[in-house]
This record gives structure tokens, sequence and C-alpha cells, in this order.
């Protein structure tokens, strides 16, 4: 009668009350436990790239007896090209030098219909060292006319034979008279077009009508979905968010958070564009893969510390850093579009970003909410904490990965 009964570790222990209590995991079952999602985050991590998303430029003028385009390709779009998993820095401006007649192949005009074959011209602007992979690389391409084009359209597939990989253009077109550009976002799925007006055979200044100024509302949409479709492939960004909301528990600590989150990255993402805040990515990239860590051990090591004013600034300060990361790309490529285009480009895309993130977020935040608010008292708060802690384990060991991608 004096004998306490065995207990089973890791079985729920009887208070005496008539309620269980739940007891910790032996450290040999939070290993193994451990252990497993190491090799899945890692194996999943492999397959993966931070950003598998590329911006490039295109300015293109079109004449009446010939098509030019100036096109600045991201040096991330070369090397991916090239099949090459991770080249040498000396190797690049000949990988640069090579990738001419690939983005010739891939990038196809059409007059009136009609594919238009082009010719490229050697630019001796490719520079001999290069080492950012954001840094984008020029080129010439000529498409010769028999005679002036009534409608032109612009197709690009780069990138296409890498099924985790895409690829956008931000384009400014005129015609060879007119000062005026108009802008589009040219990716794989959506055509840039152009309608000429030509007078006797001779070039003439568009009207209002022919496309002079590019119209908000197709600008507005195609930004949009270009910021929710760089959220969603932003991996990186997504694991910071996941390990910010995993922990929250309250609506108002939701709201908080993201909020915090939201104005970190907006203001350095349009502090970037405009050139008034520059970082390189050798500093924000790995940056960014510690913040993931940061956050997702907090979650398991001081998890009363991932609520409150100090998670609140943490999501501040990395999202300052992660506003530059959305920024990477997109600063050089946006860097000579008009005024007004370039306002309304970079609000739909932070508009865009912004409803990427609840997409992932507000699924979480109420599935775990469901979560704890399930079954007896033991049952929720067992339960609860082991998602939040395995959880956390695997967006710690995805962070590692992208840390050790960003330092080589």
């Amino acid at each position: 009668r004096g004998t306490p009964r065995p207990v089973l570790v890791g079985r729920p222990k009887d208070t005496g009350l008539g309620v269980p209590r739940p007891v910790a995991p032996t450290p040999k079952k939070f290993a193994c436990a451990y252990c497993i999602f190491a090799i899945l985050a890692m194996l999943s991590a492999n397959m993966l790239h931070a950003h598998p998303m590329v911006e490039n430029a295109l300015d293109i003028v079109i004449g009446p007896d010939k098509i030019l385009i100036d096109a600045r390709i991201s040096m991330e779009q070369i090397i991916v090209a090239s099949a090459h998993a991770n080249p040498p820095n000396d190797l690049w401006p000949a990988l640069a030098r090579a990738h001419a007649d690939y983005a010739l192949h891939h990038l196809q005009v059409r007059v009136d219909g009609q594919l238009i074959p082009g010719t490229s011209t050697a630019n001796s602007a490719i520079p001999h060292t290069l080492s950012n992979r954001s840094q984008l690389i020029p080129y010439h391409f000529e498409y010769p006319l028999t005679s002036p084009p009534h409608t032109v359209k612009i197709d690009q597939n780069f990138l296409r034979e890498f099924d985790l990989w895409t690829a956008s253009c931000i384009v400014r077109i005129r015609q060879s008279d007119d000062a005026a550009f108009s802008t589009a976002l040219l990716t794989r799925e959506n055509s840039a077009e152009y309608d000429c007006l030509w007078t006797a055979g001779a070039a003439t200044r568009p009207t209002e009508a022919a496309h002079t100024h590019a119209p908000l509302g197709p600008t507005i949409r195609a930004y949009i979905r270009h910021g929710i479709l760089h959220i969603l492939t932003g991996y990186d960004h997504l694991l910071f968010a996941g390990a910010l909301v995993l922990a929250t528990t309250k609506l108002s600590d939701l709201i908080k958070v993201v909020t915090a989150f939201t104005v970190a990255h907006t203001l350095t993402l349009m502090l970037s564009v405009f050139d008034l805040v520059t970082l390189g990515e050798r500093v924000v990239e790995p940056m960014i893969a510690a913040s993931i860590i940061f956050v997702a051990v907090q979650n398991i090591f001081w998890p009363k510390q991932s609520r409150g004013w100090t998670r609140l600034a943490i999501a501040f300060g990395f999202g300052l850093f992660h506003g530059l990361g959305f920024a990477g790309g997109l600063k050089e490529a946006m860097s000579q579009m008009p005024r007004l285009a370039l306002w309304t480009a970079l609000c739909s895309f932070s508009l865009g970003v912004e409803i990427g993130h609840q997409v992932v977020v507000l699924p979480l935040f109420f599935g775990m909410k469901a979560v704890r608010g399930a079954g007896e008292d033991f049952h929720r708060l067992f339960v609860s904490r082991r998602i939040v802690k395995l959880g956390s384990c695997a967006i710690s060991l995805a962070g590692i990965y992208f840390l050790i991608q960003a330092l080589r």
C-alpha cells in the first residue's frame, strides 16, 4: 500500500485530483524527434533556394525600321541558367558573356503577330569582376523590320527549364521619337504589348491613346500579383513570419507583431529602392537567415519572451533587414522607372507582399488557436507546446541551411 505505482515516462501522470497532467518528453525522445526534423528540413532545404525569383529590366525602343532592346539581366539568372551550382566569382564574367545567346533565345518579339529574329551586339560594358548576384548585366539586342510595325508584343520564358525558378522583367517601352516611356511588368505568363502610330511610313509622336503613359490599373494589378508571388516563393521570409506567429496566442498580439514587421520591411524597401539606404547582400542575406534562427530558438528556450515588447522589437529590428532583402532584385530593375510609375509599382508590390504574408499567417494562427481550444486542459497545453517546439526546431534548421548558403 505504501509503495508508489510506477509511472510511464512520456505519459500523463495522475495528479490525484482526477486531472492528469502532462510530463515533458525525455531528452532521448526529444533528440530523436529533433533528428527526424533535421533530416526532413535539410532534405527540403536542399531542394529550395531562399529567393527562387530574379528581377530583370528591359528598355525597348521601337523604330520604323528596327526594334532595339537594352536588357539588364540579373547575375542570379545567369548563374542558374549556366547550371553551375556555385561557380567561383572569377568565372562569372565568362558566364555573363555566354548568356547573351540564352537571353536572345528566350526573348520573343512579335510584330503584327509575326515572330521577328534578333541579333545580339557584343557589349563591352560587362565588368571584368563581378561579385553580387543581384547585379544587372547589360546586353543589347536588335530586331530589323521591313516596315513600320502596328503592334509589338514581347514575351519571355527565362529559366523555364528550372521548375522552382521564375523570372520577371520590368519593361520601359516607347516609340523612337517619343521621350516618354510606358511601363509594364513582363512575366512568363503575361506579355507586354505596345500599339504604334505611324504616318506615311515615318514615325510621328504617339497620341495619348497609343500608350504614351502607363495606365495605373494594369500596373497596380501586375505588381500586386508580383508581390504575392514574391513572398510566396520567398521561403526565408515565410519562415521568419511563421516563427513569429507560431508562439502568438492572442489576436491582439498577432496584429501588433505583424504590424511591427510590416512597418519595418516597408520602410527599408522604400528607402533602398530610392537609394537612400544601401547594404550589400553579403550582410543582408546572413542577417535574414540569422533572424529565422533567433526567433525559432527563442520560441523553444525562452517562450515567455516570445510575446510582448521584446518580440515586437525583434520583429521590427529584423524586419528592417527583410525589407532590404525584398529590395535586392527590385532596386536596380526599378532604378530608371518614371516617378509616378515607380511609386505606383512600389505601393502595389508592398500590398501584394502583405497579402502573401496573410495567406500564410492567418491559417497558421487560427489553426494553432483551434488546437489550443480543443480537448481537455492538459491536452491543449501539451499538444500546443509540442507543436510550437517541434515546428520551431524545423524552422531553425531550415534557417541554419539558409545561413550556410548565404555565407558561401
